[in-house]
């Protein structure tokens, strides 16, 4: 059985989008603040550069080799099992150890709302994990759907916040500009600490390759979600950045654990900082949803290779379709023959 093309590029972009804007995007401005101070809105912009190039050359990858298990099929593709086998392998731990990390996240910002004792974090962190596992074994179409949706209320906060500020801006450019002054009060030596701290903040696009086998036109889809995706989250990033130090002295940034929700405060009051609690908790969740499908489908691949256990190769037949399970024969697309995807044009 033949894995279904379910997914559009809208939600491969929207895999793409979620799997970066998650909880970075509402700590990191604090931390490159206590680091850099102002001028941390240019280390935002470089880490955009550097990631967008890394992107490209990922998307240049998925139109050659089209292929479930994004970075392990393009590996196996160029070189052979053993180096497919590192690379998946490495990819799959780091992944599966940062799961679980975004029911820590979800709680954190659950309690800015919501007071709770050991047992209640507990089921939450427990209901959070499973309910986005339930929604995937329903089916990729399921788990795009609800990927989409939150990958549009994740951003409507965020929107709000910019737009707010930027209103703020055209309004008092005084006080908005005044937080930028001086532009570069702790010197330039953390740089390079903020550059790979930021730089993490742009890290999961490889997420949008690995369902590749699920994706409509994947040679053509793909490849233009990962460029759109991250110009969206570009946009986002740097703008909101731009007002986050705006509004805020960074000298307060670099004390909070929560600068977005300081910042909606700031613009909006009380609602603002409770609609930015509530974003960052969509943001965590449709974060943890992307990473549990595409991480599946890494097991799916390598399984099919050989490089993986093998029941992880095993594929649910819909209720629609003969009951039971089938197991794949495993492909032998990897190989650097004439037929190879890396001869595609």
């Amino acid at each position: 059985m033949a894995l279904r093309r379910d997914l559009t590029f809208f939600d491969v972009t929207a895999i793409v989008i979620g799997s970066i804007v998650g909880a970075d995007i509402y700590i990191a401005s604090a931390l490159t603040a206590g680091l850099l101070g102002p001028f941390a809105v240019v280390v935002w912009v470089i880490a955009a550069v550097f990631a967008t190039v890394i992107a490209l050359v990922f998307a240049a990858c998925s139109y050659r080799v089209p292929r479930v298990g994004g970075p392990f099929a393009f590996v196996s593709a160029a070189f052979d099992d053993f180096y497919g086998f590192l690379t998946g392998w490495s990819l799959w731990i780091a992944e599966m150890l940062a799961l679980p990390v975004f029911a820590l996240a979800f709680v954190q910002y659950l309690e800015y709302l919501v007071p709770l004792d050991m047992a209640g974090e507990l089921a939450v962190k427990a209901a959070f994990l499973f309910l986005l596992t339930g929604v995937n074994i329903v089916g990729v179409k399921a788990a795009g759907r609800v990927n989409d949706v939150l990958t549009v209320v994740k951003l409507l906060p965020i929107l709000l916040v910019v737009i707010a500020g930027l209103g703020f801006f055209v309004l008092h450019p005084g006080p908005f500009l005044a937080n930028y002054t001086p532009f570069l009060p702790l010197g330039l030596d953390a740089v390079g600490p903020a550059l790979v701290l930021v730089f993490w903040a742009y890290v999961g696009f490889e997420m949008g390759t690995l369902p590749a086998g699920e994706v409509k036109d994947p040679a053509r889809t793909i490849p233009r979600a990962l460029v759109t995706g991250m110009a969206v989250v570009t946009l986002f990033y740097l703008s909101t950045n731009l007002v986050v130090f705006g509004i805020v002295p960074w000298q307060q940034l670099a004390v909070s654990t929560t600068p977005l929700v300081l910042v909606g405060a700031a613009l909006l009051g009380g609602a603002g900082g409770l609609l930015m609690s509530a974003g960052a908790l969509v943001s965590v969740s449709g974060s943890d949803e992307s990473g549990i499908l595409g991480t599946s489908r890494l097991a799916y691949a390598m399984a099919i290779d050989g490089l993986f256990p093998r029941p992880f190769a095993r594929l649910h037949i819909p209720a629609s379709g003969p009951p039971g399970w089938r197991l794949p024969s495993r492909p032998r697309w990897h190989s650097r023959s004439p037929a190879s995807p890396l001869s595609a044009p």
